[in-house]
This record gives structure tokens, C-alpha cells and sequence, in this order.
């Protein structure tokens, strides 16, 4: 994708197509997703050191060792944007399948657990026109310049977590990337005897890596957890197609590149009484150091997320307890400073959440979670974009490892 456009199509929102999202996604790998599913969507949470019997983390695999049975979670998220710049002020909507998890509770009493899944790490979604006029003798040759960007990095895992002691989980994962990035450039002209010029970038990519985590509980009731998600080596196939709408033919080049997706750490500390946990979890992502979709005007820096969550857990056993009894509460607020800069302004987020889980039958939990906040500010070569993401999530469960009789 040509990112020397960029920056300026981010400024001119007001242009921009309903079918979208962030503008500022056109960056390096676009937006990060860290956590999946609208139990730690609906808290705010990074899942680093919020504990759950049902939730499967994809940040700290040692947090399977809390789920004591097999589950198998999928989802779907919605986003909505208003996109306000110097033009004026726009809507645009997407939505994407949060993919699918499975986790294996093998043996409960010493923790072990396996998961397989495939789900987003980072998603890709502008839409944005821009009014293009050039003068003539006698009049002026209207016409516009558009660019949709779409796609992302996708993650296939398969790891395994244990309790060596009844204090201390840990929990390793290996992951395989795998996406495409894909950007449409379109000129029309208000001309009968004009075609669209239309060039095309995709870039195929995957490469290997891992994840490790592990938690600690130093009190009762409290909880320590730490996640490192290792660099991994990417390999990128890019095609440039151009297409000649009058004359029905295209042209493409190829080309194959590498670069290095750069580690990720978290952290957090959490309290839990009862059925109510509280915690406070910080995210850093030393993305200073991408190479991938750079621009002229902008500028990677290493990624900060905090968050706050208070969550109240669905129960274990569903036996004896009233409807609301059985529902699971989930509220919570972060902050993050985001990979980039543009003309040396940092961008910022700020978001809060809330969610709900609702039991289905014996072994189901559906879960709803929305999140608000804003991105950015209104200022020259800026936008700022009020957002709101809707996350569903259905989680089924059943006991496939029957402890047998220990002699």
C-alpha cells in the first residue's frame, strides 16, 4: 500500500464510506487484539491475571488451568465509528467473526489443559475518499481518490498449561501468523469518456512464534500473572495488480519480503472474594522497532495499555441458584497509548466497558459486551474518532475427562 497517502486521507474523513472503521488502522499492523471474547472484552481486560472457569485467554495460556471443563467459544464483533476531521464528520461500521476456541480441562486436579483455535490478532477496515479538481481553460475536471483498506493478521495456536503447585500455573502456546492485507486505489473523473484507474496492493504473509505465561498467587485471594508473546520472523508475498477498465486487462508485479513482528508483554495483579474479582492490568508492545506499512509522517513507538476491571464470575454449578444468581456482571475502563505517531503527535485511547453473560441450558453461556471510548483528537492532519464495539460470544461445555479411581 502506497503510505505516502495516508496521512493525508486520514484528515479528510468526512469523505469517507459507511462499509469502514479506524482510519488510523491504515498504520503499520493495524489495530491490536489482544484478548478475545466478550467476557474480557465486556471488563476492559488484557486476560494477563483475571481468572475464569469459562473465559479461554489468548494472552496467558496458564489461565486454562482455571477452567474445569472443555469448552468451545466462538463470537462475533461489531465496531461503529464517527470519524470527525477538518472536512466534517462521517459514520462507518464493520464487523468481523472473532474466531474459534477450544480448550481441553484434562486434568482438573493437577491443571492440565490443552486449547486449539484459530482467532484475530490485528484487523485492518478505512474507507476514505478524497475530492480531487484540476483546472482547465474554461472549466474545472471534477473527479475523487479513493483507497479501501481491509484484512489483518490471524493466529492459529495449540499450547498446553499446568499447575507444578497449587500456588504457581504456567502455560505455553505456538503460534502460527497468517493474513492478508489488502488495499483498492481508485481515481474516477467526471469525464463520459473516462475510465477508473484502479491499482491494487495484497500482501500475503505468515511466520511462527510463541507465547508464554504464568501466574503466581503470593496471598490468598490474590493473583500475579505475566504473558511474553515472543518476536516472530514474518514473510510477506506482496502483489501490485493494475487494471485498465477500458481495455479489460491487468498487469501485476510480485514480490517477497521479511520483516519482524515485535515482542509483547503484559501483566496484572487481581483480588478475587467470592465470585467478584478486581484487577489492574498493563500492556507494552515494543512496536518502535516495526518496519511493516511505514510512512513518511509516521512514526512507530512502543505500545502502553492499563486497564481497571471489576468482574463478577458466572458460578461453577448452576444447581439451586435462581437466574440472576447465575448471570455473570462485568464493567471496566483502559487507556493506550498507541504504536504511532503522526506528524510527531502521539495518539491516544481511552475506552469503557461493561458486560454481561447470560446462562443457556445446562452447559451454555452467551455473553454480550459493548465498549465506548475515543481515539485521537480533531486537530490539523488529525481525526478523532468516537467509537463503539459490540462483542458476542456463545461458550459451550462438557466433561470429556472423567478422573477414574486412583488406587
Amino acid at each position: 500500500m502506497s503510505m505516502r497517502t495516508l496521512p493525508l486521507l486520514v484528515c479528510t474523513a468526512a469523505f469517507a464510506w459507511a462499509q469502514g472503521g479506524s482510519n488510523y488502522s491504515v498504520f503499520g499492523i493495524g489495530d491490536l487484539r489482544p484478548s478475545i471474547g466478550a467476557f474480557y472484552d465486556g471488563a476492559a481486560s488484557l486476560a494477563v491475571a483475571l481468572p475464569s472457569p469459562q473465559g479461554i485467554s489468548t494472552v496467558n495460556p496458564a489461565l486454562w488451568t482455571f477452567v474445569r471443563s472443555t469448552r468451545l467459544q466462538g463470537g462475533y464483533r461489531f465496531h461503529q465509528q464517527s470519524i470527525s476531521g477538518e472536512a466534517g464528520t462521517r459514520a462507518q461500521n464493520n464487523g468481523k467473526v472473532e474466531g474459534l476456541l477450544l480448550l481441553f480441562a484434562i486434568d482438573t486436579a493437577a491443571g492440565w489443559s490443552g486449547s486449539f483455535g484459530f482467532y484475530p490478532l490485528s484487523s485492518v477496515n478505512a474507507a476514505v475518499r478524497v475530492p480531487l479538481g484540476v483546472q482547465r481553460l474554461e472549466d474545472t475536471l471534477r473527479g475523487s481518490y479513493s483507497v479501501l483498506s481491509s484484512g489483518g493478521i490471524s493466529v492459529l495456536h495449540g499450547g498446553v498449561a499446568v499447575k507444578p503447585l497449587s500456588r504457581l500455573g504456567v502455560g505455553v502456546a505456538v503460534r502460527y501468523y497468517f493474513g492478508l492485507f489488502r488495499a483498492d486505489h481508485i481515481t474516477r473523473v467526471e469525464d463520459p469518456w473516462a475510465a477508473p484507474d484502479t491499482f491494487s496492493i495484497a500482501d500475503w504473509l505468515s511466520g511462527v512464534g510463541a507465547i508464554l505465561g504464568a501466574w503466581y498467587q503470593p496471598l490468598p485471594n490474590w493473583l500475579l500473572g505475566v504473558a511474553v508473546s515472543l518476536p516472530a520472523r514474518m514473510t510477506t508475498q506482496q502483489v501490485w495488480r493494475y487494471s485498465f477498465a477500458h481495455t479489460y486487462t491487468d498487469t501485476s508485479l510480485t514480490k517477497e519480503f521479511r520483516w519482524r513482528l515485535p515482542a509483547f508483554a503484559a501483566a496484572g495483579l487481581s483480588y478475587q472474594r467470592g465470585r467478584t474479582v478486581v484487577a489492574v492490568e498493563l500492556g507494552y508492545a515494543a512496536l518502535s522497532s516495526l518496519t511493516y506499512r511505514s510512512a513518511p509522517r509516521v512514526e512507530f513507538q512502543p505500545l502502553f495499555r492499563l486497564s481497571a476491571s471489576l468482574v463478577r464470575i458466572p458460578p461453577a454449578s448452576k444447581v439451586g441458584r435462581t437466574f440472576w444468581e447465575q448471570l455473570g456482571l462485568s464493567a471496566g475502563v483502559s487507556w493506550q497509548r498507541l504504536y504511532y505517531r503522526v506528524d510527531g503527535r502521539s495518539i491516544s485511547e481511552t475506552a469503557a466497558a461493561c458486560g454481561i453473560g447470560f446462562p443457556l441450558g445446562r452447559s451454555a453461556l452467551m455473553e454480550v459486551a459493548c465498549q465506548a471510548g475515543v481515539r485521537g483528537k480533531q486537530a490539523p492532519g488529525l481525526v478523532r474518532e468516537w467509537f463503539g464495539r459490540f462483542t458476542f460470544s456463545l461458550s459451550l461445555s462438557d466433561q470429556w475427562f472423567i478422573a477414574g479411581r486412583r488406587r
